[in-house]
């Protein structure tokens, strides 16, 4: 990433003063049905549906006659493992594709990206996409173009960080356009394409339930036992990951300047307080990136392996395995406009980054490290199966980068405003930090994104929530009444 370095370098486009956003752009529908989008999206989508309908046409009367009227008609061997993964990868996919459902803010969003993009975004679409470092080696890099979580409108530049008497005065621009108090607080509306497919996928679930107890030689009435247990573990895991995903929503935004002690949520852009110094991934020196305050990345191969099935044939399967990890963070500041104040990542468990920032990829003929790799990374390489694949993958929060961070705002002590080259003469605010000191209100974590681009990502209450429980309660009335009748 040394070529994106000097990313925040005037470009002469897009000045931030174009006038303030319009917050009613960003104001959901209570019903808002819209097709998947951009167009890949839209692609599987249509995939998914005619795989829905297949399944009501070939898979539903099976499970029916196989239940009801006593005609066994459910496939044998292996072709009954791959009935049950139909139904898993067909639940799975409504879901996924649901969560990918346009709604108003969003196609607002990508408008207004598309019309007037931000700098960032600029920088990504040019350098973006799948570059071939060797034909022969099967060695690429890949860098995203597009980002859901990056700037919506124009950020500040380097100019406001770069050569000024103090990292923590306001900026002459003023607050950021995706502030809060400029653009409002979005809401997810109450009802999408995404609940739909969520209700739609009832269905697939009953019926990876009533294959179950065929696949593993259970009693048929098992099914219905097994059906209400299925629908609880997804309202948990709904309502869990849907009350995470709204916590933006139900915490106000205080600006810096004005900040009070004890839980805050600040929105802002990743400043330096000093150079980061540079990510090396798995110690390679080809694999770099620069002004990162908070990283991680993941090495992992791809693995073919051959294995005896339950038939006593021998099958083939492909999976990543994860081999080596590594984190790391340096203290930053985050600025709204209004001032600056410290965060110190380090002490945060919770770290949202979105998508990698870079991966790499190699065949395994052409790793270039396997004749350094130690014992413990050769175990877990090579305990089971064909090396095929190497993959490296890195995520980061990076300076000029948009952050939204849950934290307890501390009182700096001496010693610490010493560290970070604080003076009597830094207004109020630089004294003052994030940690990310749980309390019983709140869960500390760190976004990347503003509150505009993380709630527009979310789901609503009624689809996490509403839906999921009274599809459990269907489910278990339906399970009574089928055991009953059997």
């Amino acid at each position: 990433m040394g070529r994106d370095k000097d990313k925040y370098q005037h470009s002469g486009q897009s000045p931030r003063n174009m006038g303030r956003p319009d917050p009613s752009m960003f104001q959901s529908k209570q019903v808002d049905i819209q097709i998947p989008m951009p167009l890949p999206y839209a692609i599987a989508f249509s995939i998914v549906v005619v795989a829905y309908l297949a399944f009501l046409a070939l898979v539903v009367p099976t499970h029916i006659t196989s239940y009801f009227f006593g005609d066994y008609t459910y496939p044998g061997g292996d072709d009954m493992e791959f009935f049950l993964g139909s139904q898993v990868a067909l639940f799975i996919a409504m879901l996924a594709i649901g969560q990918k459902a346009d709604t108003t803010v969003r196609e607002n969003i990508r408008k207004i990206r598309e019309e007037s993009p931000p700098r960032d975004a600029r920088i990504r679409l040019d350098a973006g996409g799948v570059e071939l470092e060797s034909f022969w080696r099967g060695a690429t890099v890949q860098r995203p173009t597009s980002d859901d979580l990056g700037w919506v409108f124009e950020p500040p530049g380097p100019e406001s960080w770069e050569n000024v008497d103090s990292l923590f005065t306001a900026d002459p621009d003023g607050i950021i356009q995706e502030h809060p108090s400029v653009v409002g607080t979005p809401t997810p509306p109450d009802f999408t394409t995404n609940g739909i497919l969520v209700i739609m996928s009832t269905l697939p679930l009953m019926g990876v339930a009533m294959t179950i107890p065929p696949l593993l030689d259970l009693d048929s009435g098992s099914a219905f036992i097994i059906m209400p247990i299925l629908f609880a573990i997804f309202t948990a895991v709904s309502l869990i990951t849907g009350k995470r995903s709204r916590a933006a929503i139900e915490v106000p935004t205080q600006k810096v300047r004005s900040i009070a002690i004890g839980d805050a949520e600040v929105i802002g852009q990743v400043r330096p307080l000093s150079q980061p110094p540079t990510v090396v991934v798995d110690n390679d020196p080809s694999k770099t990136a620069e002004d990162l305050v908070v990283w991680n990345w993941l090495y992992d191969v791809y693995i073919e392996e051959t294995y005896i099935n339950s038939d006593g044939e021998r099958e083939t399967r492909r999976y990543w395995r994860d081999i080596d990890s590594e984190s790391g963070d340096e203290t930053f500041v985050t600025h709204d406009g209004t001032g600056g104040m410290i965060v110190e990542p380090g002490s945060f468990s919770r770290k949202k980054l979105g998508q990698p920032i870079i991966t790499w990829s190699c065949s395994h003929s052409s790793y270039a490290q396997l004749k350094k790799i130690n014992l413990w990374r050769a175990v877990r390489t090579y305990g089971s199966g064909r090396v095929i694949e190497h993959r490296w993958r890195l995520w980061g929060l990076s300076i000029g980068d948009p952050c939204m961070i849950h934290g307890s705002a501390t009182t700096l002590q001496l010693e610490a405003t010493e560290k970070y080259g604080i003076t009597k003469k830094d207004p109020p605010n630089s004294r003052i930090a994030l940690l990310g000191t749980d309390s019983e209100a709140m869960k500390t974590t760190i976004w990347r994104g503003t509150e505009l681009t993380n709630v527009a990502l979310a789901e609503s209450a009624f689809e996490t929530a509403v839906i999921p429980v009274i599809m459990t309660l269907f489910a278990t009335t339906a399970s009574i009444i089928c055991y009953l009748a059997l």
